[in-house]
């Protein structure tokens, strides 16, 4: 529903009908992505290429495309099953002359798996193989929860990453009964001091943390010893705003950066149905703005975002929308039409992973439901990849 004030707003302006064909006239391969900078100078591009759910197949032509287009950062993680696939992409546009290695910015982040300090540089070490490269500019702690994990070993890619019983040693490790296994011996505290000495060996440029909620994110800058946390992750988007976090983010130099930005991922893991039926890209008001800026909805939510200084990871499988995703810096929303979008923070979390919430690093226990029975893991990962248990 409409308000009476966005009524009013959307009178004064004239709308014109978007039409899919248009946005090629819009596209520039001269834009250029603007970078913000993090607490240390380094520089970090406010759009990424996601590649969570990018099925091995379908990967290499999207970051293939995404370079081809412009883009300068790339989102990774090794349980993504794909970080072989995106290195051997990149070797290929490095020898081609396409991109230099130094103009881009990749990040990763640390499995569940290898929170044990023991762990992390085993990691970092197999991501860096797969990525064929020396150096990584971003790595976060993917999750603050040792969950799942047996604490144990390292697992990698090789290993699997797939559910299976914990003692096939695979990424997402389930117990006898079915549910995922929890280190509970271990917390990100230890495994963030490990996270520096990568720093310190060259290895990696900024760390950071991903799905931590606010205290978890204070735990860690008091007891950093050396770095402070340079970026957090999280689940961002129009309706789930996280307008606390970024403010906490501002305050203490941290860069704020959203993933799942449209807020309509079609993962197992996404429990909860958006609470007025619609996913963000079919909400009246955002479908209004489309027309009105002659922009698609997706542009018009990754541009709210980036005008609030967010960086944006953005996931796209197919190359026209890969550009389409880049042509947001031709065009500025107006800050009335930026109010609009506070009658839309519904505080809707689309990916909770409740099944490891037996773990007391949950970042998100406030958002299960009343008297919630821990549920067994699924037989299919977080990026899709499933179980091979027959």
């Amino acid at each position: 529903m409409f308000s009476r004030k966005s009524s009013s707003l959307f009178s004064q302006c004239q709308v014109k009908s978007f039409v899919p064909g248009q946005l090629r006239r819009n596209y520039s391969l001269t834009n250029e992505i603007p970078k913000a900078t993090l607490y240390n100078g380094n520089k970090i591009p406010l759009l990424l290429l996601g590649t969570w759910k990018s099925h091995p197949s379908e990967t290499a032509n999207a970051v293939e495309a995404a370079v081809n287009s412009g883009y300068i950062g790339i989102d990774c993680a090794n349980d993504y099953n794909n970080e072989n696939i995106v290195g051997d992409t990149l070797q290929k546009l490095f020898q081609k002359g396409v991109v230099k290695r130094d103009d881009l910015f990749i990040q990763c982040k640390l499995w569940n798996t290898n929170h044990r300090p023991k762990h992390v540089s085993e990691d970092l070490m197999a991501t860096l193989k797969d990525l064929h490269l020396e150096y990584v500019d971003a790595f976060l702690i993917h999750w603050p929860q040792a969950s799942p994990s047996t604490g144990k070993s390292a697992t990698t890619r090789e290993s699997g990453a797939y559910p299976a019983n914990y003692k096939e040693n695979t990424m997402f490790p389930v117990d006898d009964k079915g549910f995922f296994t929890s280190d509970k011996e271990s917390h990100y505290l230890e495994t963030w001091r490990a996270m520096e000495d990568l720093v310190d060996k060259g290895l990696v440029l900024n760390i950071g943390l991903s799905n931590f909620n606010r205290r978890q994110v204070q735990e860690v800058m008091k007891n950093a010893s050396k770095y402070r946390p340079a970026i957090l992750q999280n689940e961002c988007h129009p309706y789930l705003q996280q307008k606390d976090l970024i403010d906490f983010a501002k305050i203490n130099d941290i860069q704020f950066q959203a993933f799942s930005p449209l807020g309509s991922g079609s993962t197992h893991l996404g429990v909860e149905p958006p609470p007025n039926g619609l996913i963000p890209l079919d909400h009246p008001i955002i479908k209004q703005l489309a027309l009105m800026y002659r922009k698609s909805p997706a542009q018009i939510m990754l541009k709210w975002n980036i005008q609030r200084g967010v960086s944006v990871v953005a996931k796209s499988r197919t190359p026209e929308r890969i550009k389409d995703n880049m042509a947001i810096f031709d065009f500025e929303i107006s800050s009335d039409h930026m109010k609009m979008f506070d009658q839309i923070n519904y505080g809707w979390r689309h990916l909770l992973w409740r099944e490891t919430s037996n773990h007391a690093d949950y970042p998100f226990k406030d958002e299960l439901p009343y008297n919630y029975q821990l549920e067994k893991a699924p037989l299919e990962s977080s990026s899709g990849t499933k179980s091979k248990k027959k």
